[in-house]
């Protein structure tokens, strides 16, 4: 009798498990129809900083472009008040990555929202596709969390990405501990990166740690630095871009150091590289911040981030770590 009802327990929890499954798979089918028709959200004009000029051409510009088009400026305050956090969380992210935002506020996102001493938010260019800017308001309409500059959207514009998110946390978050910034590829283990951070110092940058690179030259490569840019035949050490922390204390010695330094557009050899090393700030090679490498649920179980995960991937790692499908 108790072998039976083992085994009608453990079919119900596989059933369980199989139901479970396919609604992940449901939900990100929904999701992905419902982001296509998101722009019919009708948008008051409050969730708006400033007026979009259409005519600015699609190149890079200068470090200084720090206008809004949204932001959520209360998103650090109880009423009028600025509070302190321990961790601001802000997301790199394309104007036109619904699914992976949304990614994210349904799995490790929500984990965060439920720490009242964290706040998550988006980092966006801008675009000219209309549709997709409507999209955007939307967006920023339902959720409060949507931080969208006035420089166009190119993978040789994060620099000014990274301006804007100095420029916006020390004007609108600046009591704050840690800030996590991540890509909005990168699924994060919210408690393994809670662990790594407890007890480290606010005075220093953390991430993977490069110490020997050295610049691209060929043109056609996405990370290209040309020698008018950068003469030099070596990187200072830097952090990888998909994922680090900074410090609370550093960011002002970081904003203050900015214009000091050649512009070049690589955000992270950028900020965690050259302006770090102008404002004398440690950059500390943390191992369970990790990049681009083929991972399953038990490797995610193990560590704090991970690089180049998709949407499906998130949701799908999400739920076999909520409900100890997968055992490692």
């Amino acid at each position: 009798m108790k072998n039976h009802r083992s085994y009608y327990l453990r079919k119900c929890l596989v059933i369980v498990g199989v139901l479970m499954l396919l609604c992940v798979i449901l939900l990100d089918r929904l999701n992905r129809k419902y982001v296509k028709n998101f722009s019919i959200v009708e948008v008051g004009p409050r969730t708006r900083s400033k007026k979009i000029e259409r005519n600015i051409p699609d190149n890079r510009e200068s470090p200084e472009t720090e206008n809004y088009i949204l932001h959520p400026a209360n998103l650090c305050k109880i009423g009028n008040s600025l509070v302190n956090l321990d961790y601001l969380v802000l997301i790199y992210s394309a104007p036109n990555h619904f699914d992976q935002r949304n990614a994210i506020r349904e799995t490790w996102a929500s984990e965060l929202k439920r720490n009242s001493s964290s706040r998550t938010a988006f980092l966006l260019a801008r675009t000219e596709d209309d549709n997709v800017q409507r999209a955007i308001e939307s967006e920023s309409y339902l959720h409060a969390d949507i931080i969208q500059g006035t420089y166009m959207d190119h993978y040789r514009n994060l620099t000014l990405k990274a301006k804007m998110m100095m420029t916006w946390v020390l004007q609108f978050c600046p009591h704050v501990n840690f800030v996590f910034k991540s890509d909005d590829d990168t699924f994060v283990n919210v408690g393994n990166i809670l662990k790594v951070m407890k007890n480290k110092s606010k005075d220093a940058i953390y991430g993977e740690l490069h110490t020997s690179e050295r610049p691209i030259r060929n043109p056609s490569s996405k990370w290209y630095v040309s020698k008018k840019e950068y003469r030099g035949t070596k990187y200072p050490p830097f952090v990888a871009g998909p994922f680090y922390v900074l410090g609370g204390r550093i960011l002002r010695r970081l904003y203050n150091a900015w214009e000091e330094v050649p512009f070049i557009s690589l955000e992270d050899v950028f900020l965690t590289g050259f302006v770090a090393e102008n404002a004398g700030v440690e950059r500390i090679n943390e191992n369970a911040i990790r990049g681009n490498e083929k991972v399953s649920v038990c490797d995610v179980s193990k560590k704090a981030t991970f690089h180049l995960i998709t949407p499906k991937m998130m949701r799908l790692f999400w739920y076999q770590m909520q409900y100890s499908v997968i055992k490692c």
